[in-house]
């Protein structure tokens, strides 16, 4: 039977000139009678109405029981897509809506599963504006 993905937290860490930090958390249950193991996360950062802008995967391992539950914890650098499309919503001075759209490859030896998940969040104008200076410092000409 395919494992179930219950998407938990997701929250976006540091933003740079370069990449997405973002980690998330997901309950991983699986129904049968062997263990189970996430192989990867991967998926997409989506802001506002849809707009992509970053993607990534991550190598995971964590290990799901048979007939139990993990909460599997994703840490990891999306590529920015679509740095262009963000910049108008960081600088409202409003939240900014987003979406990970991901999808957890789950399996054992022999077979392997794409789960898809999607989780929702916030990033307040604070962390925009807090990653953004961050992210600048490294830049030639700034402090």
């Amino acid at each position: 039977m395919p494992p179930k993905i219950e998407p938990r937290a997701v929250r976006v860490t540091s933003l740079s000139l370069t990449t997405i930090q973002l980690r998330s958390e997901l309950d991983v249950t699986n129904p049968n009678s062997f263990p189970l193991v996430v192989r990867s996360v991967e998926g997409k950062l989506l802001v506002g109405s849809g707009v992509e802008i970053g993607r990534g995967q991550m190598p995971s391992g964590a290990r799901i029981p048979a007939h139990g539950t993990e909460r599997v914890v994703a840490d990891m650098n999306l590529t920015w897509s679509n740095l262009v499309a963000f910049a108008p919503l960081a600088t409202q001075g409003k939240p900014v809506p987003y979406t990970f759209d991901g999808t957890a490859n789950v399996g054992g030896e022999k077979l392997n599963v794409d789960v898809p998940f999607k989780i929702r969040g916030e990033l307040t104008a604070e962390q925009v504006i807090g990653a953004g200076l961050r992210g600048i410092q490294g830049v030639p000409g700034f402090p």
